[in-house]
């Protein structure tokens, strides 16, 4: 009964705050500001970046703290459901400068974004020593307020301008993106992700804005990565990563080699 009104006192603060927020010029009726977070640009010194979401569903964990925690829940906890979307905002005149919309984790390539819309599940409260930050000082078995929107430098510019998001399905495969702020452009964007796959004589293109675990692996140097996921022991692949950044296109870059090994 305790933890059952812990929660509830948490649900009725975090709607409250919510609602209590300053009305951000643009955002449509039924918009709910999940985090903001300020730029650290030199160039621009107005600039935050808002994570909302649309009508979201608040869907508290069942889990108690002595629960071993399935590998799903690892990025999810207690969470927010619904179409969620990073605003940049000009604080001078409250008003939007662009949005872009997060395409769900299911979403495949070759698909418009515009069309790769969905329900998004971003944490509210989660377990701290998984994938997102938890700055408080609590037990490994107690969700609480993590930060989502948290600015590292992801492309390896020297500027700390990005943040990820995450979605473990199951105990093998992470599905990872990246949405970030750009200078040259004063936009924010949600990078994509321009791989060439070979699986044996077959080569297909695909432009991703998820992918495998590459924005939770640590880079070889700033803005490249070269790595293996090991999808054998379930009878399944592989597969090699090889991915850099293109600075000038503003995107990322490389190649998945998929082996099966007998």
């Amino acid at each position: 009964m305790k933890a059952l009104t812990v929660i509830t006192c948490f649900l009725l603060c975090c709607v409250s705050q919510a609602r209590g927020q300053k009305r951000i010029h643009g955002l449509p009726a039924g918009a709910v500001v999940l985090e903001a977070r300020e730029i650290p640009s030199q160039r621009h010194t107005n600039r935050t970046l808002v994570l909302w979401m649309q009508n979201p569903k608040m869907v508290p964990s069942d889990y108690g703290q002595d629960d071993l925690l399935p590998c799903p829940d690892q990025t999810r906890g207690s969470y927010y459901s619904g179409p969620a979307r990073v605003s940049l905002l000009n604080l001078t005149t409250n008003t939007i400068i662009n949005t872009v919309r997060i395409a769900e984790a299911s979403y495949r390539d070759n698909e418009a974004l515009e069309k790769a819309d969905g329900n998004v599940d971003v944490p509210y409260a989660i377990r701290k020593g998984y994938y997102y930050r938890v700055a408080a000082r609590v037990r490994r078995t107690v969700e609480a307020k993590p930060t989502i929107m948290w600015l590292r430098d992801y492309n390896g510019d020297g500027k700390a301008l990005e943040f990820a998001l995450f979605d473990a399905p199951a105990c093998m495969g992470l599905q990872t993106t990246l949405i970030g702020y750009s200078e040259k452009q004063d936009r924010v964007i949600h990078y994509p992700v321009s791989l060439e796959v070979t699986e044996g004589t077959k080569q297909v293109h695909r432009n991703l804005f998820w992918a495998d675990y590459l924005f939770n692996k640590k880079p070889n140097r700033p803005g490249y990565w070269k790595y293996e996921i090991d999808y054998t022991g379930r009878g399944g692949t592989l597969d090699a990563w090889e991915v850099r950044y293109n600075p000038m296109q503003e995107r990322f870059e490389g190649k998945v080699t998929v082996s099966r090994v007998d």
